[in-house]
């Protein structure tokens, strides 16, 4: 295993750690809200491999997905999971059980897989971009089957050069329970951990080293001296007589350990304070007929969205992704019935479907009562 100390310290190691759980509790929370599902993620593990040490066995076969980041960090970032882990993953998306035996990523399936991780890396990018204070933008991922590992590591790894490796587990409600591999290059993760500080806290941490060196090496060199000069005894100094007052004084006021004793001063009021009188003003708020008139003038002129629903009705993702040319689409609503009128997106009326001179339009048969419009606000 490569030595992580040849390119980061133990603290910049768990920095980049503590980085990608926050990046990553965020991509959880995004694949949580499009599942449906909660979705934990563990605490990110953190190692730099070699070319000859990273091996893809844990999660073959295996999907990977790359992300390129466009602003704010330079670099890829490869994810590599399950390829039973997507198939689970496409049964929550598309509401449909899906044979492991007959399995194939097709488009539609990569597409998925593209919009999922789409949601993920987004929430993700965002996250590191609250960290090191830089708006992070990435490209569309792109989804695709590992099939040959050595022709993976040949495209993404250098030989002469290892990456980081970061794994976590990934649990999905009633669903499973899997290892997802993250990969980045070694220039994007000092990037990530200079922006969030811990290079420059080292290099402060070796200046300060250092300068505590050249005091230690002064203060040898001159106790040194001082003990090596001869020493010429004084003569006797006449003791002069203090006052005792004083002395005593300045004991009093010093506690026992020695530490200065704070003094605050007291208030002086030279008079009685003096009270005022605050009476609060009324104002007349009430509105005039006159008024309210005038003032219902100024939004006369305010246009509203009018809309008309004839009805509506639900459909799995499947079900709209089956939908084409011919297809019939059935609502909530039998023929005759009443259709609802929409204005600004709060239905206010109802009435019957006409038609007015080759246009469609509504005969308002029922018109909502306030006290029922106000209470459904």
């Amino acid at each position: 295993m490569s030595d992580n100390n040849n390119y980061f310290t133990p603290m910049e190691i768990d920095g980049i750690g503590e980085i990608l759980n926050i990046s990553l509790g965020s991509s959880a929370t995004a694949m949580s809200d499009m599942l449906g599902r909660k979705v934990t993620i563990t605490t990110p593990n953190v190692k730099v491999r070699s070319y000859d040490e990273f091996e893809i066995s844990e999660v073959e076969p295996a999907v990977g997905v790359e992300i390129t980041y466009v602003t704010g960090l330079s670099g890829n970032n490869l994810m590599l999971l399950r390829k039973d882990d997507v198939r689970k993953i496409l049964e929550i998306l598309m509401y449909t059980e899906i044979d492991p035996e007959t399995f194939e990523l097709d488009e539609l399936s990569l597409s998925a897989v593209c919009e999922l991780m789409n949601q993920m890396m987004g929430a993700s990018a965002t996250a590191l971009a609250d960290v090191i204070g830089t708006m992070v933008n990435i490209s569309t991922p792109v989804a695709f089957e590992v099939e040959d590992p050595e022709a993976f590591k040949e495209k993404y790894f250098s030989t002469d050069e290892p990456m980081v490796e970061v794994y976590f587990n990934i649990e999905i409600e009633d669903t499973f329970s899997s290892k997802f591999i993250t990969m980045l290059s070694i220039d994007l993760c000092k990037k990530l951990i200079s922006s969030f500080g811990f290079m420059e806290n080292d290099k402060i941490d070796e200046q300060g080293n250092q300068e505590a060196a050249k005091t230690e090496n002064v203060m040898n060199a001159v106790a040194a001296d001082a003990a090596n000069a001869p020493v010429n005894p004084s003569p006797a100094q006449p003791v002069s007589q203090q006052p005792q007052q004083p002395q005593m004084q300045m004991q009093q006021g010093m506690p026992m350990q020695g530490y200065p004793q704070q003094m605050y001063a007291q208030p002086q009021y030279t008079r009685d304070p003096r009270l005022i009188n605050v009476q609060p003003v009324y104002q007349n708020y009430e509105v005039t007929p006159a008024e309210a008139g005038t003032n219902l003038d100024l939004i006369m002129k305010v246009p509203l969205q009018v809309s008309v629903e004839i009805g509506r009705t639900k459909k799995l993702v499947k079900e709209i992704l089956e939908l084409g040319q011919g297809s019939l689409v059935v609502l909530d609503k039998l023929a005759g019935d009443q259709v609802d009128v929409y204005v600004n997106g709060q239905c206010i009326a109802k009435g019957d479907v006409v038609v007015v001179d080759d246009n469609f339009g509504v005969r308002i048969t029922e018109v909502i009562k306030k006290a029922d419009l106000i209470n459904s606000l």
